[in-house]
């Protein structure tokens, strides 16, 4: 493949995942979600459904495998199930609109199409992989995931401004319409964008759709049992998986302890986007460098520091340093992940082991579930401790128990 057709899919799979990034960043989990709960009065230990939102790709995954693993050409595939993953969110603008004065419905349908978006993405997730991967050059798969996400930093930016403008133009709940038509909007943008990849397809067309279900089955039972390095892969990221109630809860806990309102909902944007600037462009150069194991292995214990630094903030200063740090760790895990599931495998195989290992959701999951009764019978803080635990024991296993793979293999 010529070197011009990997630069270009390189700065396409770059930016539509920037673009997808930011539009959740705007009216998704980390920001709006927790104000919209604030603004109705419900109870933040909600936030902790939309962390179980990797449980339903999980559930995708196997499903996507069959149908979309083993066609020679992905990307329609990928494309019709982006649309379906997208028109979830078209809950967020109407809901605003038409549902505002009732919260439990509006908890309802937030969630509910949170997970149906989520079910759709794991469809598409394991082919998708595939795609963006067999397009770049295995040289640059660290810094291509780096690169998706330090554009959405930058992008992140403008987006800052853009919810500060918002709400202090408008009065909820028109604010909250505007920012759900506005992510929205990069969302249909993004999807556009996956359109304009060069794919290269596999070298034949192998048997796929429901019928290839049982066969997908059998390949994730025969990779557990068999590969001793995804038994320890699974375990590590389930006690990581504790790291995703400090993500699930941090813009909540702001909230309650420095008594933000509507207006000061870009603080949480900017700041995550300013640690996911520096986290992203140092995670892609990291990974490429040394090398996924060592990234796992630190993004666990900079989720166990922001765990502690958590349990104990309560102030604007404090939690600034919070999400400054808590990118770094999300930022090392988001670039060495994708990497290590592709490097694990040849191609032909590549669907199979990312469906697999995307799995951890469900362990995962429970550990999610548990914590949600914990912040409801002991509150937040005895949870951040239990999440640095998990961390610090997740470092632990991808230390001792993880391989270092630094090349792909080829069949």
């Amino acid at each position: 493949m010529p070197l011009k057709t990997h630069r270009w899919n390189f700065w396409v799979c770059g930016s539509e995942a920037a673009l997808y990034i930011t539009a959740t960043k705007i009216m998704g989990p980390a920001t709006l979600i927790p104000f919209l709960f604030n603004r109705l009065g419900i109870d933040p230990m909600w936030m902790g459904l939309f962390s179980l939102g990797g449980v339903i790709v999980a559930l995708g995954a196997p499903i996507g495998t069959a149908m979309g693993g083993g066609r020679q050409w992905k990307l329609p595939y990928c494309i019709k199930t982006g649309v379906l993953q997208r028109l979830p969110f078209l809950a967020v603008p109407l809901g605003a609109m038409f549902f505002f004065s009732s919260s439990r419905f509006m908890l309802y349908l937030l969630v509910a199409s949170w997970m149906a978006s989520n079910f759709f993405g794991g469809l598409g997730f394991p082919v998708f992989q595939v795609v963006i991967t067999n397009g770049v050059r295995e040289q640059w798969w660290g810094r291509m995931m780096s690169l998706r996400n330090v554009l959405a930093a930058i992008i992140g930016l403008a987006a800052s401004a853009l919810v500060w403008w918002v709400n202090r133009r408008f009065e909820a709940p028109t604010n909250y319409v505007v920012l759900g038509w506005v992510g929205v909007s990069l969302l249909g943008l993004s999807l556009y964008v996956v359109t304009r990849i060069r794919e290269v397809p596999m070298a034949r067309e192998l048997p796929h759709g429901l019928g290839a279900l049982t066969d997908t089955l059998r390949g994730i039972v025969a990779i557990i049992r068999k590969d001793s390095r995804v038994r320890w892969i699974l375990v590590g990221r389930t006690l990581r998986s504790a790291g995703f109630l400090v993500g699930a809860y941090m813009t909540p806990v702001f909230i309650l302890r420095c008594n933000l309102t509507d207006a000061d909902m870009w603080l949480p944007v900017i700041l995550l986007t300013i640690g996911g600037i520096v986290g992203h462009a140092v995670a892609g150069w990291f990974v490429d460098h040394f090398g996924a194991k060592p990234a796992l292995v630190l993004s666990s214990l900079s989720v166990a520091a922001s765990a502690l630094l958590l349990s104990q903030a309560t102030s604007r200063t404090g939690f600034a340093i919070v999400f400054l740090l808590g990118p770094i760790g999300g930022g090392l895990l988001a670039n060495a992940w994708p990497v290590l599931i592709l490097k694990l495998a040849p191609m032909e195989k590549r669907p199979v082991y990312a469906t697999t290992l995307s799995l951890v959701a469900i362990p995962g999951g429970l550990v999610i579930v548990l914590g949600m009764i914990l912040v409801h019978l002991t509150g937040f803080t005895f949870v951040f401790y239990a999440s640095a635990v998990g961390a610090v024991m997740a470092a632990l296993v991808f230390f001792l128990k993880l391989p270092n793979i630094r090349q792909a293999p080829r069949s």
